[in-house]
Parts: C-alpha cells; structure tokens; sequence
C-alpha cells in the first residue's frame, strides 16, 4: 500500500570536517588546506596524499579520511565513501565523540545503497556518542517511516524538535507520520505549529488540510488545500486534496476541474486518476469514470480499488460479465476486502446466480460481521429461497445496526407472515410504514396478517392504502 504522506528530505549528510589538517613531513604543499575545501578534483587528490603519506601523523590522515570520504559521497561513489568512513572508525575507536557526524554520513550513504539494517545501526551509534545530534534522530526518524513504525518515527522526530524547535520541516513531518497512525488531531497540531514558523510552507497547509477532512472538517479541510494550492500551484497533491473537499461539497464539476489539474502535474499518479474516476462515477458518467480506472490501472495494476470501482461502473452499464471479472480481480489482490466480495454478490445476484450471491455475502459478512450491505441483499436472497428462519436472522441483525431501516423492518414483517407470526408480521410492517408512509408493498402484506387475523376492518384500510399508493 502506498504511504499517505510525502517523506521530506528530512536530512543530509552531516558534513566534512574543514581545513584542520595540520603540516607533517614529507607532505605537498598546501595539500591540507587543499583537502579542507569544497569538493574538487584537487581537493580529492590533496585528501589521498595526505592519506597515503605513511609518515603522515594517524590525526592528519583521519581528517583527510574523513573529508575525502565525505567527497566521495557528494559524488555518489558511496562504496569508496563507505570504505573511508569505515578506516576512520577503525583508526579512531567506537566511543570518539567526534565520530557521530561521520556515523551519521555512513549512515545516510547505506540508506542510499539500499541497507537500512547498516544505516539504522550507525544513526544509533551516532545519537549514542553525542545525544544532541539532531541529524541522527532526523535520519533514524527516516528508516522508522520507510518501515511503518510510527511510533518509532514518532519518538526521534520528537527528539530532533527539542534539539531544533524551529524546524518547520520536522513538526510537518511528524504531522505526517500522526496522519498515518489515524491520529488527526496530533496532525492538525503539528502541522498548525508548522505554519505558526513559516506561513509560506504549502506542504503544511495541505496535510492539515487531509487531517482536517479525516476528522468530516470539510470546509476547513478545503480552506486549507486552497491556501496550499495559492502558495504552490505546482503542488498536486494540494489540487488533489482541494478536488476531494470540493467534491465532498457537492460541487462535482469543480472537483474533476481541480483533479485535472493534479493530474496534468502528476501524470503518472495512479491514485489522483483513481480518484478523479471515482468524481466522474459519482456525477453519473460512468465511461469517463472506466476511462480513469483503466488509466489509473494501467500505471499500477495493483490499485485494488480502482478494479473494484471500475466493476461498480460497469454494474451501472448493465455490463455485468466485465464487472464480475474487475470484481475478481480485486479479491484476488485484496481476498480480505469485504466490499468487493459485496459487489460482486450483487452483481451475481442482478444476473440471477443467487447461490453464488449468497456464498460472497457469507464471505464478507465472515470478513465484517456488521456489515449491512451483505446483510440485507443475503436475508433477502434467503427469503426467495425460502429459508425465512435464516432471512429473519439476518434482517434481526440490521435492525440492530440501523433501527430505522424500513426496507429490512419490512422484510423481516414479510418473513414473519410467511411463518404465520401474524402479530410480529403487524408490528415490523407497522414500524415499516411508520417509517415511510409511501410503502405501498409494506400495506399490502399487513393487509394479508389484518386478514389471518380476521381483522377485515384494518384489512381493507390497507388494501386501499396500498392500491393508491401502487398505482401512482
């Protein structure tokens, strides 16, 4: 699953250690000032004959050690820089304090090979020999992000804003990573704070723009996205946030405007194509909405809701062969999604396959035992069968969720006449009508329990109720 937050460049390699390199014999002339300066091509080779001097003191080659290797890293070649730092640490010991920047440059330099086991252990190595290195819980912070362990992430984050606490930057990630913990109010702080030390950060106003949303804040949620998109048109990810509230107002024109707009910015982003067929589909034009899904799928063809999306248009084409096959799709790339198991019931059960409607219902209702939408659809496909015991217990249940569901308060009234429960029958389609006044079905078979009863009176009330209502 992709992350829901952008992960900052939080730092960068902690720097080389400056023109310190004392005269020795036998050394070229100016080599230690040389080696001290900005990287170069006589800067690196001033570094290698300080370092390949043997009569040079163990001191002058650790610094040229330590600057050559911080050259190599700028350059990208992180195998020789890793190597350098490497003979500094064996030269100089584990507990010389001055290696924590080192630690944390060797560190950044595995990140970047790929080995964040290395990485992790030198960024601990470099916050236990000077604690107050802010850059080694900024870059630890990092690997914890990359690993889902907000908790982890969260800890050196904090660490780093008592050592800096006015790095805008570090609360805005923080912010991120309470957003991806399901933490919004943590995230509105944070990134509020942000905004408190520089009102021109975009990527604060966006995020507390998301949390904002998450917590149903739509109009500060899209107050927020409007300002980021000010502050940075270039922003997509604030077009896409500011299209998500717009969209969530009822403006749907607007929203695919907005999406356009991201998408044109971020061309290859699956998940804003995605979300842009999921505005078309709500505004009721289904092709343009597979266009965007099959797009969106195109570019990640693990998206497991825009297959599931895309079946959902495709039902609303009375394409139901190609709905079911999207519907497959995502369960076999998400077999614990019980929404896709509820699609595809449903699209079964428009084609009239009830047991294979049933058996995804039971499937989704073992995945989410409250879960309604397979409840109701599963009782009535029991009652047609009819196993009214079953359908009773199913519309039992959605009452129990949603009181006041006259459609399953109705069904359950039907079930219970058919079992000839007359006074149960009454009362759940009395409930029903009390509900929705214009349900002509729920008179009509209260006018068949008035009758087992030998009410004739109420009986016939309610076959006119229902005749007027059914022939409107």
């Amino acid at each position: 699953m992709r992350r829901s937050w952008m992960l900052l460049l939080l730092a960068g390699i902690a720097g080389h250690a400056g023109a310190q390199i004392a005269s020795g014999a036998g050394l070229v002339d100016n080599d230690r000032d040389l080696c001290g300066r900005a990287a170069s091509k006589q800067s690196l080779a001033a570094c290698t004959r300080l370092i390949d001097d043997k009569g040079a003191p163990t001191d002058v080659r650790v610094l040229a050690l330590r600057n050559r290797g911080y050259q190599f890293q700028l350059a990208g070649d992180l195998d020789k820089a890793i190597g350098d730092y490497t003979t500094v640490l064996k030269l100089t010991g584990d507990n010389d304090r001055d290696n924590a920047k080192l630690h944390v440059n060797r560190g950044v330099a595995y990140a970047q090979k790929g080995d964040p086991d290395r990485a992790l252990a030198d960024y601990d190595a470099a916050a236990r020999l000077n604690p107050k290195l802010a850059t080694a819980y900024i870059n630890r912070a990092a690997i914890h992000m990359d690993r889902g362990d907000d908790h982890g992430a969260i800890a050196d984050l904090s660490a780093a804003i008592m050592l800096q606490p006015k790095g805008a930057a570090l609360y805005v990630s923080r912010g991120a990573v309470y957003a991806h913990a399901g933490d919004a109010d943590n995230a509105i702080a944070d990134n509020t704070a942000a905004i408190g030390l520089d009102k021109t950060d975009a990527m604060a106003w966006r995020n507390r723009g998301a949390a904002y949303r998450v917590k149903g804040d739509n109009a500060k949620a899209e107050a927020d996205a409007a300002e980021a998109v000010r502050l940075d048109p270039t922003l997509a990810a604030a077009h896409a946030d500011l299209a998500l509230s717009l969209q969530a107002a009822g403006q749907a024109e607007k929203a695919i405007a907005e999406f356009g707009k991201a998408i044109r910015l971020a061309p290859t982003d699956a998940e804003t194509i995605k979300a842009r067929g999921d505005a078309y589909l709500a505004a009721g034009d289904r092709d343009r909405a597979i266009a965007d899904y099959t797009q969106a799928i195109g570019l990640d063809p693990k998206l497991t809701s825009a297959y599931n999306n895309r079946g959902v248009a495709y039902v609303g084409k009375s394409d139901l062969a190609h709905a079911i096959a999207d519907f497959t799709t995502a369960i076999g790339l998400d077999p614990d999604e019980a929404a896709a198991y509820v699609d595809r019931g449903q699209a079964y059960q428009a084609k009239g396959e009830a047991d294979r409607a049933i058996a995804d219902y039971n499937q989704a209702i073992a995945l989410a035992p409250d879960n309604t939408k397979a409840l109701r659809p599963r009782a009535f496909l029991r009652q047609a069968k009819g196993d009214n015991t079953a359908a009773i217990a199913d519309y039992d249940r959605v009452i129990t969720l949603e009181p006041k569901d006259a459609e399953a308060l109705r069904g359950r009234g039907f079930s219970e006449l058919t079992l000839h429960r007359d006074d149960a029958a009454i009362a759940d389609l009395s409930a029903a009508i009390a509900l929705n006044p214009g349900d002509g079905l729920a008179y009509r078979f209260r006018s068949q329990a008035f009758v087992a009863k030998h009410d004739l009176t109420h009986a016939a009330s309610d076959d006119q109720a229902a005749l007027r209502l059914t022939s409107r």
